[in-house]
């Protein structure tokens, strides 16, 4: 006895299968690039790079949540964390309020680490406005949302 599933091609299926394959190898792509930036992050504070490991931490939250994004098929633009979380939060029908206030916190990371014109009337390079605690902080909140991203991959059975 085989099953029949009306209007449901077996092409269809392949392709579709095909191409949810495709994703899923992308949001693994993404969330192992997640895991070197917290590594980095890590390592700079270690080294006292304090800005650079707080951009590391962003950028670690960012692949994360666009590693989740992917796994579901959809590919997100930007930089926002809390953005992408939004737009996570839309597709799965959660609310990930828990972790924005952490998405947030690096949302602030982004450019200003990088660009000292970001800090007008301010007359030092923009590394040396970020202390360990910032540094610190921003991987933690990193570390917050990669570790509920990696769950939610595993629950999407992505990994």
């Amino acid at each position: 006895m085989s099953l029949h599933i009306p209007f449901i091609d077996p092409v269809s299926i392949d392709i579709w299968v095909t191409i949810m394959s495709r994703w899923l190898i992308e949001a693994s792509r993404w969330m192992a690039d997640a895991d070197e930036d917290l590594r980095v992050a890590q390592a700079l504070l270690a080294s006292m790079h304090y800005a650079a490991s707080c951009f590391h931490s962003q950028q670690a939250g960012e692949k994360a949540v666009k590693a989740c994004l992917y796994a579901l098929g959809v590919e997100a633009k930007g930089h926002s964390i809390s953005a992408l979380l939004r737009v996570l939060g839309e597709v799965t029908g959660r609310s990930f309020e828990d972790l924005i206030d952490d998405a947030k916190i690096l949302d602030k990371h982004y450019s200003p680490p990088r660009y000292p014109n970001l800090h007008p009337g301010i007359n030092v390079p923009a590394h040396e406005l970020y202390t360990r605690r910032d540094a610190e902080v921003c991987l933690s909140s990193a570390q917050k949302i990669l570790d509920y991203m990696r769950g939610l991959l595993r629950e999407l059975g992505a990994t």
